[in-house]
């Protein structure tokens, strides 16, 4: 049986559609997690995007490399000018939820922040708030999810490996 071949153009609007996502899991020199939180406005609200703690990052622009794009989020979010390259972490690939097409989020990692440069952190107007805790003290504070995510990241980095996820969990 002979195989019909599709023009390029057609086969390319066959594929489906995803997102990508970066991040970079950022401490202080006590080892401690920032994580920032999103700013609240009626605005953003009606708009149906919930407040959550996250680690700086965000969506990818087209056909940014995932690095490039984790240092991009950071110094947009945090005023930070971090150390490259940045360290790949792991990936987490989240399927079609809610209204979203898939998601593939890429962590990235540096060593420890300076107190200067814990200090020098300037938030953007996305978050209201920043912290830095122990791991264990984020459990409660962020959903369940993203906390095995975090926990499975941070372990990775800490053992110099790197992971791939499924919705925040090892795969």
């Amino acid at each position: 049986m002979a195989k019909t071949w599709m023009p390029r153009e057609e086969f390319v609007r066959t594929l489906p559609r995803a997102l990508h996502s970066a991040s970079v899991l950022l401490f202080d020199p006590e080892g401690r997690l920032l994580l920032l939180h999103d700013s609240s406005s009626e605005g953003r609200a009606a708009k149906g995007w919930p407040q959550r703690w996250w680690a700086p990052g965000g969506l990818l622009r087209e056909g940014e490399a995932p690095a490039k794009g984790a240092w991009r989020e950071a110094l947009e979010e945090t005023g930070l000018h971090l150390a490259e390259p940045l360290v790949p972490v792991g990936v987490d690939f989240v399927p079609p939820a809610e209204g979203w097409p898939p998601v593939s989020s890429y962590f990235f990692s540096t060593g420890p922040l300076t107190w200067e440069q814990v200090d020098s952190i300037a938030l953007s107007d996305e978050h209201d708030d920043h912290q830095f805790h122990q791991l264990s003290d984020w459990e409660g504070q962020v959903s369940p999810t993203m906390h095995g995510r975090l926990t499975a990241l941070v372990a990775a980095f800490a053992h110099e490996q790197q992971i791939v996820l499924h919705c925040g969990r090892p795969m």
